[in-house]
């Protein structure tokens, strides 16, 4: 199977990319597996909207080439995985600048024909990070904000119906116990994924 990982956290975090890491090899313990990684800020990828990109959606012109590339990866990914710490309640702004550009009408929604959108038939798993511990997560609504913005606004949206999303929260406590329970817990989840059949990517 092809996984893309794509990581977008500020150069300073590391332990999303390394939980990704960790579940990719659990993955890869069910059979072979091609990865691409894609860490956006070493890629300098732009997730600044453009009026290229307004162009495109209007109608008036070509898809940005730099977008395209992107859609591409995904399109030969038969798993998508996006790592990234949330910033107040949601992805920081390079990973959701990625999802603005990338997911273009006609591409991953609003397809003519009422066609369903290249991300249909995707897996696709969320590695997510948070400083807060459960508790705060669950009393604050910051679960029900995830599953609001990004399960349900964005990837279920786009057609997307094998999801995951794992959090791992209260990482800023220095716990190195935590933090070894948690890349434990990572690669866990790759390793479930798959005994249930990662090897063959689902039908498109």
């Amino acid at each position: 199977m092809n996984i893309l990982v794509i990581t977008a956290g500020a150069p300073a975090d590391t332990f999303s990319a390394a939980l990704a890491e960790r579940y990719v090899n659990g993955v890869q313990s069910g059979g072979h597996a091609r990865v691409i990684w894609a860490d956006l800020r070493a890629e300098a990828f732009d997730p600044r909207m453009t009026e290229a990109d307004l162009d495109f959606y209007r109608g008036k012109g070509p898809l940005p080439g730099d977008v395209r590339r992107e859609q591409l990866r995904v399109e030969a990914a038969d798993l998508v995985v996006l790592a990234f710490p949330i910033y107040w309640w949601a992805m920081p702004a390079l990973a959701k600048g990625w999802i603005d550009r990338v997911f273009t009408k006609g591409w991953a929604f609003g397809a003519a024909g009422g066609q369903p959108g290249r991300l249909a038939g995707k897996r696709v798993r969320l590695i997510a990070t948070g400083g807060a511990g459960p508790h705060a997560y669950d009393e604050y609504g910051y679960r029900a904000a995830i599953s609001t913005q990004i399960e349900h606004g964005i990837l279920y949206y786009s057609g997307v119906s094998d999801l995951r999303t794992h959090l791992f929260l209260d990482v800023e406590s220095g716990d190195e116990d935590a933090r070894h329970r948690n890349l434990s817990d990572a690669y866990g989840f790759g390793l479930s994924l798959a005994a249930t059949g990662a090897g063959t990517p689902p039908a498109r």
